[in-house]
């Protein structure tokens, strides 16, 4: 049974070195972006302000996640910790993005998905489905949020009909994401 838990544990540790790296790929972009939208006045100073206290906030986490994992003084539990910081940080990010894009409007509904995805690596289908209503919580009040203190930017049907549309694609990737888990078991 010990040979398991270092198997999981070993697997966690490989598994949150890689979406570390991914994320500072993502942090790349984002620098990118805020850079390209700052400099050609897209976006007013205080979103380019925001944007870096997000971008900073996410490095940090991150960052501290690279080094606890590289220094293998953790175990499964303590990787399993990291690994919903990381959930939490990306879908902050996620709720951020779409609120400061115009709320229901935003294209950066597709941010929900990274930590749906990221949950697979737990290989639990009630973890992939979790993350997916959080991911839905967040989203539907990012988007509510952004209708209620900017109003007449959309019709109320047209609020509620993306949320429920990005809501049932959002468990939909979960129930693909819970397929592949269900085969790795």
């Amino acid at each position: 049974m010990k040979k398991l838990g270092e198997k999981s544990e070993s697997r966690l540790r490989s598994g949150l070195i890689a979406f570390c790296k991914l994320h500072f790929c993502l942090i790349a972009l984002l620098i990118g972006q805020t850079i390209l939208y700052d400099s050609s006045k897209l976006i007013t100073p205080e979103v380019v302000l925001e944007r870096w206290v997000l971008i900073s906030g996410l490095l940090v986490i991150i960052g501290s996640i690279w080094y606890l994992v590289k220094s293998k003084a953790g175990h499964a539990l303590m990787y399993k910790l990291l690994l919903f910081a990381m959930i939490v940080a990306d879908i902050m990010l996620a709720s951020y993005s779409v609120y400061s894009q115009r709320g229901m409007a935003s294209k950066a509904v597709l941010l929900f998905v990274i930590p749906i995805v990221i949950s697979g690596l737990l290989l639990s289908r009630s973890a992939v489905f979790a993350t997916a209503i959080l991911c839905i919580a967040a989203y539907s009040l990012a988007a509510v949020s952004y209708f209620v203190i900017n109003f007449n930017e959309g019709y109320k049907v047209e609020l509620y009909g993306e949320i429920g549309f990005y809501s049932l694609l959002m468990l939909l990737i979960a129930g693909l994401t819970s397929v592949l888990v269900k085969s790795r078991e």
